[in-house]
């Protein structure tokens, strides 16, 4: 039989989307629901006596059904070479690792709402995937479901008055920015030419002109949702605004969005890139950052900076200062105090916001044969704190960096004034930062390695920095409770960070769109409202 026989006739396609104060009823019907998207139930037998059926049965039942329905070219299954090229495409090994039991790649939102409503039928669970990035097993991949690829979703399309941009999750930033500059416009997303859409907008995505608009959750117009009960919502201020306030920070926790309407800004070409400075400078680089956290950052939001450190042979201790300015401006005044400090190697110059990316990520090996792990906390904004991470970062770092293929870093980056300001836009964003309270900063580390047997010595290296960094602030009254999602680790709980109340808040905007705990129980990955850090048990 065709899979086009699978489909019932007349399927109210416009019937998915969701209207304000209609959600999932105690009497919600999800054969029903999938009839209502097209799928004829009753042609594929295996659906049926699902109660009688184990898990591991409901994954192949699952797998097998979106095969007959949708097609092979869009069904990955286990042993076959595409699935292999598949999982071997994640940013971490840890995650290409995870073996899922089948790839589902939908094209449209009736398939991804068809994709929840057959989980659930099944009871096998799922995890949804855009660019990949996350570091640790199962963030976006899973063992024995199946593993939701948005890479179809390709869409990036500007308004007729260039206010806007609608952009699919499918798509990485190099892609969006590539295709922005056409229409002579940019929108608040990734550093990185390869990290995906959905992700670093779900996390709250620290961006190159945050500190002029806020961060990229703040700068979202409106979300494309499907829901639990497969219902498609537009979430925005003004429609379903709780849900929108969820989804700036509050992860994959409310449903899987298939489309992301950005503020579009007019952009032409900008001025940066990195410049590397021996140790005998450091104290002067600190200097400088610190005076841009506290000061010039509000004098001039255009700019952007970054300090990071790490060490390579022959130069030895290095810090790596990433610095950026929205105006095809070199050397502006703003950096003056790092323009004056000696750097042994700079690759700033006029450059696309394109081309920045790719200048942010060199030397950050992607693909399958490194190993990966990142890890944040904040503070309040203090000059000796500096000092400090950076001392205890090289006191500890012989632990690790003779480790086959291993580049440990620590970094600095600023939540200044003018960050703060954006995030309270549209009512505020979830993450909970008190604007009153700042600046703060993200200390966040990362490191490749190749070696899984080398594990446990970087984890230990990370989590012991973490515990004396902390303590540390802690004696001087400058720890900081937030988590940035989108650098924490496995061991960490970003959504708890956000605060006691803010959490409550999230929780109830959870059971009213997902009253069964959809997003919780059958899509476990990341970082779930509940269930506190992925892996408890911190090194």
């Amino acid at each position: 039989m065709k899979a086009s026989s699978f489909f019932a006739l007349g399927a109210f396609v416009t019937g998915v989307f969701g209207q304000e104060g209609i959600f999932e009823t105690a009497e919600f019907n999800i054969t029903e629901a999938l009839i209502e998207n097209g799928v004829n139930v009753s042609a594929i037998p295996e659906l049926a006596s699902l109660a009688e059926r184990s898990l591991l049965s409901g994954c192949s039942i699952a797998c097998t059904s979106l095969k007959v329905i949708y097609g092979t070219q869009k069904l990955l299954s286990e042993g076959t070479s595409p699935y292999d090229a598949f999982t071997n495409g994640y940013w971490s090994v840890q995650q290409g690792s995870v073996n899922p039991r089948c790839v589902f790649k939908p094209t449209n939102t009736i398939e991804v709402s068809s994709l929840v409503l057959l989980s659930r039928l099944t009871q096998c669970p799922f995890a949804v995937k855009g660019g990949g990035h996350a570091a640790f097993a199962g963030a976006s991949s899973i063992d024995g479901g199946i593993t939701v690829s948005m890479e179809n979703f390709k869409k990036v399309a500007v308004s007729s008055d260039k206010k806007f941009a609608n952009i699919g999750p499918g798509n990485r930033w190099i892609d969006v920015y590539t295709a922005l500059e056409k229409s002579g416009v940019g929108v608040a997303g990734g550093r990185m030419a390869p990290v995906g859409v959905p992700g670093l907008l779900l996390g709250g995505g620290i961006t190159f002109f945050s500190n002029k608009i806020g961060w990229a959750c703040d700068n979202v117009a409106s979300y494309e949702v499907v829901t639990a009960s497969g219902l498609v919502v537009v979430a925005s201020p003004t429609q379903f605004p709780d849900l929108y306030w969820a989804l700036r920070g509050g992860g994959n926790n409310f449903g899987i969005v298939t489309n992301f309407k950005l503020n579009a800004f007019p952009l032409g070409m900008m001025w940066g890139g990195q410049r590397i400075y021996t140790e005998n400078n450091f104290p002067a680089v600190l200097d400088a950052i610190y005076k841009f956290a506290t000061v010039s950052s509000s004098q001039d939001t255009d700019a952007a900076q970054i300090v990071s450190f790490g060490n390579i042979a022959p130069l030895g201790k290095i810090a790596i200062v990433q610095m950026h300015y929205a105006q095809p401006i070199a050397n502006a005044s703003i950096f003056n105090d790092l323009n004056a400090i000696q750097h042994v190697q700079s690759n700033t110059n006029i450059s696309s916001l394109a081309d920045l990316t790719i200048k942010m990520n060199e030397g950050a090996t992607d693909g399958p044969s490194l190993r990966q792990t990142q890890w944040d906390v904040s503070f309040k904004v203090n000059r000796e704190l500096f000092t400090f991470l950076v001392s205890t970062f090289y006191t500890n770092l012989p632990a690790v960096q003779d480790l086959s293929n291993a580049f440990p870093t620590i970094s600095i980056q600023a939540i200044t004034a003018g960050q703060l300001k954006g995030m309270q836009k549209n009512g505020g964003n979830a993450l909970g930062l008190d604007a009153a309270k700042g600046p703060y900063f993200v200390m966040n580390m990362s490191s490749r390695w190749s070696n899984a047997a080398d594990d446990a010595a970087i984890l230990k290296f990370f989590s012991t920095i973490i515990k004396q960094v902390k303590a540390e602030a802690q004696k001087k009254g400058l720890d900081n409770a937030y988590i940035y999602m989108n650098y924490a680790s496995q061991f960490q709980d970003p959504i708890a960070s956000y605060g006691a109340a803010n959490l409550r808040k999230l929780k109830a905007v959870s059971t009213k769109y997902d009253p069964q705990g959809v997003f919780q129980k059958l899509h476990p990955g990341h970082f779930k409202l509940a269930s506190g850090p992925p892996n408890p048990h911190m090194p």
